[in-house]
């Protein structure tokens, strides 16, 4: 394994993990001179650091215990604000614009993150709330002068796994952004993430015994996501919001949320900026709202309501009260 003290510009990129021994697994780091991270999910951005041929034959592996000891080092900049939502919900478009904030760096979907969240059945929950520190903290070095605001979105299927995140992140503001469950259903349909495919995911992770028929399995998992979204609002109450809000809120509402006072430059390039899809290369923005309602079969709007629109109905209801 290497030394704690050689890891200065190394990223932690995935997580091999010993099903033996916990202690035993591995973290394997990427070398990684980017400013900052540009493409819409940072594991994006690894893959195409392992495209780099001295990538591909030189990286390193250290314990669980050296990952903590490198961030107990250098902890990193302290989280500013945390994105929750339910997918195909505007929130990559969310995360793009906040990194044109100044001193911004983000992370976008960190599988590492991911896997650690998704790791309770591995050991105690103190050891994962401290590992998830140290990844967030490994992952969050400053990377150019003046970077000093840190920001993370997280899967949507972490959603449910609010309360640990903030356990480990108790003073770190965050929102939780959603949409028109019809919206939503059909994108997720159009183009499954492995939360809405069938076996990808523990059925468990969502509270659920099997996998539901069809489509069904897919407005189910979206309605817990939901779910989770309230609970936590509920219980340490964030921002809250709706898809149709953005891009504005994200100057009006999301920065002051997490204490930025946007300047005028800075609100000039994020204006700038929301016109362009962060998916599709930064081509031009289109809203595809009405699209998706008019594409939807009957089947997948009684889908939606059935499983999703309640939760949805009372997210409005405490964003708007």
């Amino acid at each position: 394994m290497d030394e704690v003290g050689a890891l200065d510009g190394w990223l932690p990129g995935r997580i091999f993990w010993d099903e033996t021994d916990v202690e035993a697994s591995v973290v394997e780091w990427i070398w990684c001179d980017l400013p900052r991270f540009t493409e819409a999910f940072l594991d994006d951005t690894f893959a195409r650091l392992m495209r780099h041929p001295a990538n591909s034959l030189f990286r390193r592996r250290t314990t669980l215990a050296e990952l903590e000891a490198c961030a107990a080092r250098n902890p990193g900049i302290p989280p500013t604000g945390f994105i929750f939502h339910v997918s195909r919900c505007g929130s990559t478009l969310l995360a793009h614009l906040l990194g044109r904030l100044d001193g911004a760096l983000v992370l976008s979907e960190p599988g590492p993150v991911d896997s650690l969240i998704r790791a309770g059945h591995r050991m105690g929950r103190d050891r994962q709330v401290a590992l998830l520190r140290a990844m967030v903290g490994a992952l969050g070095q400053a990377r150019a002068p003046g970077q000093d605001r840190l920001f993370v979105k997280f899967d949507a299927w972490n959603t449910p796994q609010h309360d640990l995140i903030r356990e480990a992140f108790p003073e770190t503001p965050w929102v939780f952004l959603y949409r028109d469950p019809v919206e939503v259903l059909v994108s997720a349909l159009n183009q499954r993430g492995v939360h809405t495919s069938p076996g990808l995911l523990p059925a468990a992770l969502f509270g659920l015994e099997g996998h539901p028929p069809g489509d069904e399995y897919a407005a189910r998992v979206l309605g817990v996501i939901h779910a989770a979204g309230l609970e936590a609002h509920r219980a340490a109450p964030g921002l809250l919001l709706d898809y149709i809000q953005l891009p504005e809120a994200t100057w009006t509402l999301v920065a002051p949320h997490f204490g930025i006072a946007p300047t005028p430059e800075e609100v000039a390039r994020l204006i700038a900026a929301s016109s362009r899809n962060p998916k599709q290369g930064d081509r031009p923005f289109e809203s595809d709202s009405e699209a998706k309602r008019a594409a939807a079969p009957e089947a997948v709007r009684a889908l939606a309501d059935r499983w999703m629109r309640p939760l949805y109905d009372q997210l409005e209801a405490a964003r708007t009260g």
